[in-house]
């Protein structure tokens, strides 16, 4: 079983990583040929934690919000030609406790969006050596509840956990759904924000190169 270092050292908490009522957020762009609905955890979006030296509201740990995965992405989009509008949802809470009543209670309103493309990428906070099993058939429905009639990108994870990583790899073909890889860039130097921050989960977290990677790889597939 291959367990990333960086995926056991990563201390940033899953919980309160999003201020009560602010899990979710949308940017909505006059007659819009897409909807993105991004479904994830700090990684997608965090807000500030003056206690572990972050200090933004976005995707950790790039160094401001245009160069975020999402922001970087929906500014590609934009060069095509393309009109944006989307939605950004830290599921964490819900990666932690996989109580499916926050999927309504907390992120309805994300469902509500009616997203032409759904974006999943998540999975780190849900303490998966002790709760594998449990996990994956939240996932499952997590993704059902979401998804409507949109196209669907998942990923895996970003630090490596091969049996979470295969399973999710494996539900994408078995459903026809798009499948990035992300598991290689957690174990890159470069890929991160080491010396950046001086709390080591903040700072294993994606840089800026590793951020503009995640959004690369999703583009490609979104685009086919």
């Amino acid at each position: 079983m291959r367990i990333s270092d960086d995926f056991i050292k990563n201390d940033v908490p899953a919980f309160g990583q999003i201020k009560d009522g602010d899990h979710v957020f949308f940017r909505f762009a006059e007659n819009a040929d897409m909807k993105i609905l991004f479904l994830g955890n700090s990684i997608t979006r965090h807000g500030k934690a003056e206690d572990i030296g972050w200090f933004g509201d976005w995707g950790m740990a790039a160094s401001c919000r245009e160069n975020d995965y999402v922001h970087r992405l929906v500014s590609r989009l934009q060069k095509d030609g393309k009109k944006v509008s989307y939605c950004v949802a830290n599921l964490s809470e819900w990666e932690r406790t996989r109580d499916v009543t926050l999927l309504e209670t907390r992120y309805g309103q994300a469902k509500k969006f009616g997203a032409d493309i759904v974006v999943v990428r998540l999975g780190e906070n849900a303490q998966l050596a002790e709760n594998l099993n449990a996990f994956i058939s939240c996932y499952r429905s997590m993704v059902g509840y979401f998804k409507g009639k949109a196209k669907v990108i998942l990923t895996d994870l970003f630090w490596e956990y091969e049996p979470f990583d295969r399973f999710v790899r494996e539900f994408a073909e078995e459903n026809g759904y798009a499948f990035v890889q992300l598991n290689d860039l957690g174990s890159c130097a470069e890929m991160k924000a080491i010396g950046k921050f001086r709390h080591q989960g903040v700072a294993a977290h994606p840089g800026d190169r590793g951020m503009a990677e995640i959004a690369e790889r999703i583009y490609r597939v979104m685009e086919h």
